[in-house]
């Protein structure tokens, strides 16, 4: 197996402020680093509440023992629901979108040291960024306008009318990636965000998505033949 290079870069603490609930301002300092996955690809992480995310949505195109993951075009509908897939809508930009087969598969997916965040995962990242706890726990769309705090700076490559303005302030450039069907056909590209968690509940896994017609972020669980883009965080 591959080892990966995995390296944790202080490349700065970068101080801010931002109104709280109550009115208060609370101090935020954030550390920066790198990790990099079996494909030699390294993405930006940031420290959010304890918690080390990825930056950019993941990209690799192998498992972690150096398999290959099936690569299907954007109208192959063949094989999408019985094997470990992705496809590709913009790599460079959206990263892959991923069906539920190659997130679970044992060979692994995300960087050594590193999973596929878990529901828990994003609820503590919503907390942080000044959702609510008890509407995190909703399943619906929650929070205010907290969504701009982690979207693309000035909603870069967000549709011109959509009714964000991101600040990028946590670091995270979310980018509408869209989402593949569950038949396999890809939809809502340059629309929409879509990531799974690793997080089931009954038969389904839950997800999250930002539209660009609403400043809320929306918490649900679908069918798992769909395919998503994904956000790792360190162990």
């Amino acid at each position: 197996m591959k080892i990966i290079n995995y390296s944790i870069l202080l490349v700065s603490l970068l101080t801010l402020f931002f109104s709280c609930s109550k009115g208060q301002e609370q101090e935020l300092i954030f550390e920066y680093g790198t990790v990099s996955d079996i494909d030699a690809n390294t993405y930006k992480t940031v420290k959010i509440g304890g918690r080390w995310w990825m930056c950019e949505n993941l990209k690799v195109s192998r498992f972690n023992d150096g398999a290959p993951i099936n690569y299907l075009s954007s109208n192959d509908t063949i094989g999408w629901q019985s094997t470990p897939a992705y496809k590709i809508v913009n790599d460079s930009l959206y990263g892959k979108l991923y069906n539920y087969l190659a997130l679970t598969d044992p060979r692994g997916i995300a960087p050594e040291g590193w999973h596929v965040a878990t529901d828990e995962d994003w609820k503590a990242l919503e907390r942080a960024i000044g959702m609510d706890s008890a509407e995190a726990e909703l399943y619906a769309w929650r929070g205010n306008d907290e969504v701009n705090l982690i979207l693309s700076e000035g909603s870069n490559n967000w549709p011109t009318n959509s009714v964000h303005f991101g600040s990028n302030t946590f670091g995270l450039s979310i980018q509408p990636g869209g989402i593949v069907q569950y038949q396999g056909l890809t939809s809502a590209n340059g629309l929409e965000a879509f990531f799974w968690t690793s997080t089931l509940k009954g038969s389904e896994a839950i997800y999250r998505s930002i539209s660009h017609q609403r400043t809320q972020i929306f918490r649900q669980s679908a069918d798992k033949r769909y395919g998503m883009s994904i956000r790792c965080v360190k162990n």
